[in-house]
């Protein structure tokens, strides 16, 4: 994190804080949509844990969660999406196959009171058998070995890991802290554009500037309000334009969710304008992207077409 970030989260590092001055919980779970700072915030506190540092108060505490830098160790294992270099993206999901070395990794011997931590980024990528593995581990305490489990979704998480962890919710960015984190990526003015079209999320604003999707922004926005622009062409453009990313299957649902944030800020721009026609039309174009997205997810589809699909739709619905 940026040195400037001293105050993000502050009340939910304090709540940390108290766990890491008691007798530090078996599993922890840290709850919120901001998926990228949370992470950052389990790593260097797993990492502050291990070092067995002595911290003198909570100033220190916040100055090593903020500004520390993560650092592999054999005490440390992290559970993370997994990439398929056959093809290209990541796994979908985690299955228990993929942690059955966990087991293995807690029960190495160490020095006496050598703590060793497992952070699990995201565990609603688990599936049912994979939580479940891990639950047992959970179920069967040792006070040296933890669980630092970060988690998006409340839901996504089994309520029998949560009834045995101590779980922290992390709310949503304010916006002086959001335009604060991320000033040094964006222009102000992008910046409370996706401030706006987020409702402050982090973790889609993060995805939005690493993908350069203000590259598109207006002209995107320009083909919404009038069908005419959009030539035989304008979809090989697209196709383009996409086709420079490497993990095309990891940015396609990132992208139609760009698209739709489009389509619902410009929906209410026109409502208040009384363009009613104009705000149907979106409205279907959006409910399409929507059913192109989950289809996607579901049957793997070829993004060419669905680029295809997309502008066929813009042009004639």
């Amino acid at each position: 994190m940026q040195e400037n970030n001293n105050d993000i989260y502050s009340n939910e590092l304090r709540v940390l804080y108290k766990l890491y001055k008691s007798q530090l919980p078996n599993s922890i779970i840290l709850t919120g949509q901001d998926a990228d700072i949370i992470t950052t915030i389990a790593n260097n506190f797993a990492s502050l844990v291990i070092s067995n540092k002595l911290i003198q108060g909570y100033n220190e505490f916040q100055e090593s969660i903020y500004n520390s830098h993560y650092q592999e160790t054999q005490f440390l294992l992290k559970i993370e999406p997994i990439f398929l270099e056959d093809k290209q993206r990541f796994k979908k999901n985690i299955y228990r196959e993929d942690i059955k070395h966990v087991n293995q990794f807690f029960s190495t011997k160490d020095e006496v009171n050598q703590k060793r931590i497992c952070i699990i980024n995201l565990i609603d990528d688990f599936s049912l058998d994979a939580a479940n593995s891990i639950l047992k581990i959970i179920e069967e305490p040792n006070k040296n070995n933890h669980f630092i489990i970060v988690n998006q979704n409340k839901t996504r998480c089994l309520k029998t890991i949560v009834s045995r962890s101590h779980r922290i919710f992390f709310g949503k960015l304010s916006y002086d802290d959001y335009i604060n984190f991320y000033k040094d990526s964006e222009n102000d003015e992008y910046l409370n554009y996706l401030y706006q079209i987020t409702n402050g999320s982090s973790f889609l604003t993060k995805k939005f500037i690493e993908y350069n999707f203000y590259e598109i922004n207006d002209h995107f926005k320009a083909l919404l309000n009038n069908q005419n622009k959009i030539k035989s062409n304008t979809a090989s453009h697209y196709i383009d334009y996409l086709q420079k990313f490497k993990n095309i299957e990891q940015v396609i649902p990132v992208f139609l969710n760009y698209l739709q944030l489009l389509i619902s800020d410009e929906i209410k721009k026109l409502c208040y304008k009384n363009e009613n026609k104009l705000v149907i039309r979106l409205l279907n174009v959006y409910t399409v992207i929507e059913s192109i997205n989950k289809n996607n997810m579901k049957l793997n589809l070829d993004f060419e077409n669905i680029v295809i699909s997309l502008f066929h739709k813009l042009k004639y619905e």
